[in-house]
């Protein structure tokens, strides 16, 4: 949008500028061939007035100025409109060639995890968050955007409780395998135990994956760092 608009005022100002260099072109055309006329006139009457070839000359002198008031915004002209080239139109015609060379202006394909990728190496950590929480929404069986989502909150953010929000917001909107469960539940048992020092939750926690992971190595992980802690 202020890229639409910074276009409309140069637009108008290359408008101006081409309507001033016409008058002023029109204007000494018509002052250069008075003035011609009236010093011709002069010349021819050489007899009755003594100074008719100083006024021709004075004539012509006045013909160049009147030329370099219309060369100067003419020049200048010139140059705004092959700065607007360069900076509107030349991006333009390129992406209508990318677009014809791609095949009748189909769109190319977006990556939405590199978009998130970008942003995040960029340093605009809640842009980052927002484009893989936009890829988890569309797709509530990958793991990867709640991963880093929870990491870039934990880590970059310095958000833990954040992180735990959508890590806990995934292990209950959505049935995962058990792998990437376990994974999700480890994950917050790490915040738990290393951020916040919530005891509570953290056993909390890893009962949640005895329970809901009975009878695999999940679970036998769990029971065995509660009792590391006491709690067994």
């Amino acid at each position: 949008m202020l890229r639409e608009r910074k276009f409309l005022i140069h637009g108008c100002v290359m408008i101006f500028l081409i309507i001033y260099t016409m008058v002023a072109w029109s204007s000494s055309e018509k002052e250069s061939e008075e003035a011609r006329a009236a010093a011709e006139e002069a010349f021819m009457n050489s007899d009755i007035d003594p100074y008719a070839e100083a006024k021709l000359a004075e004539s012509d002198d006045g013909g160049a100025a009147m030329m370099f008031k219309v060369g100067a915004p003419l020049l200048i002209t010139i140059i705004y409109g092959g700065i607007l080239s360069a900076v509107y139109l030349l991006p333009l015609l390129v992406d209508k060639m990318g677009e014809e060379v791609m095949g009748s202006g189909a769109e190319v394909d977006r990556d939405p995890l590199q978009e998130a990728r970008a942003a995040l190496a960029a340093g605009d950590y809640v842009e980052a968050v927002r484009r893989y929480r936009k890829i988890w929404l569309e797709k509530r069986g990958e793991r990867l955007p709640v991963v880093e989502m929870a990491r870039i909150q934990r880590d970059h953010l310095k958000t833990p409780v954040a992180a735990v929000s959508t890590l806990q917001e995934a292990l209950d909107d959505h049935e995962w395998p058990e792998d990437d469960a376990a994974f999700l539940l480890f994950r917050l048992v790490d915040i738990y135990e290393s951020d916040l020092d919530d005891d509570e939750n953290l056993v909390i926690t890893l009962r949640r994956v005895i329970e809901k992971l009975e009878g695999t190595r999940h679970s036998a992980n769990a029971a065995h760092k509660l009792r590391e802690l006491g709690y067994g």
